[in-house]
């Protein structure tokens, strides 16, 4: 073996011992502190939704593009302007959906008939609750043939927050304390919490409108949606 090979095996070495003794003060950084407990706690809270959201739209099938489309057009500017004079903010309708494609229907006696379907669809933030049935209603009557995802949600949600806060601690504390009865300790400070939180969206309505339906009138239960805070806490441990 050459004078040069044994000069860069052993530096080879050097920079990889180094390397290891480097990075132990980090390793022992990211450890786990000694004497502590670390558990996790959930809660949630439930509330009367404040807003809704729905999509409305219209499904169009013709032999012509420019018919279908066009047709599409007109109904979707009526449910546009009937949304509009029941005071549902230009800046809360946005299209959601819009494709043109071709498309072969078939009849009960089995003949088949090509053309094109435009979908056309429209988001909307309802932000008064009480409006949802007459939305429904009045986009409906303006010749509105789908329906997708209605969901409630509660705009404000920080005093649901902290209720559910104050809870999923008190659990986790009282979770804490049993853990370190259990080992011989005694319960000391909290170290750190982290917390993750977030509201889960009440789904109302997934479904195509049927033909006569906005005679009746559209009724929609609200009932309630849910905060959810979970907290993950460390506390230390006396002996």
């Amino acid at each position: 073996m050459s004078s040069v090979f044994k000069k860069f095996t052993v530096s080879a070495l050097l920079v990889v011992v180094m390397g290891v003794l480097f990075a132990l003060p980090t390793a022992a950084q990211d450890a786990p502190p000694a004497n502590t407990v670390t558990v996790s706690a959930s809660a949630f809270t439930s509330g009367e939704p404040t807003q809704a959201n729905i999509e409305l739209g219209v499904e169009i099938f013709g032999e012509s593009v420019k018919d279908s489309f066009a047709q599409s057009n007109e109904t979707i500017r009526a449910i546009y302007d009937a949304l509009i004079a029941l005071e549902i903010a230009e800046a809360d309708i946005q299209t959601a959906n819009l494709s043109v494609f071709s498309n072969t229907q078939y009849n009960p006696d089995g003949m088949e008939r090509r053309g094109y379907q435009v979908n056309n669809t429209v988001r909307v933030l309802i932000r008064d609750i009480s409006k949802v049935d007459a939305v429904i209603d009045a986009a409906i009557a303006a010749g509105a043939t789908s329906m997708y995802g209605l969901s409630f949600s509660i705009t404000d949600t920080a005093g649901l927050e902290t209720q559910a806060r104050a809870t999923a601690f008190a659990t986790a504390q009282a979770r804490a304390a049993e853990l370190a009865a259990l080992s011989g300790a005694t319960l000391g400070d909290v170290v750190s919490i982290r917390e993750d939180f977030g509201s889960a969206p009440v789904f109302a309505m997934d479904s195509r409108a049927q033909e006569g339906l906005g005679g009746g009138g559209a009724f929609v239960a609200t009932g309630q949606t849910d905060v959810t805070v979970g907290l993950t806490v460390t506390f230390t441990l006396t002996r």
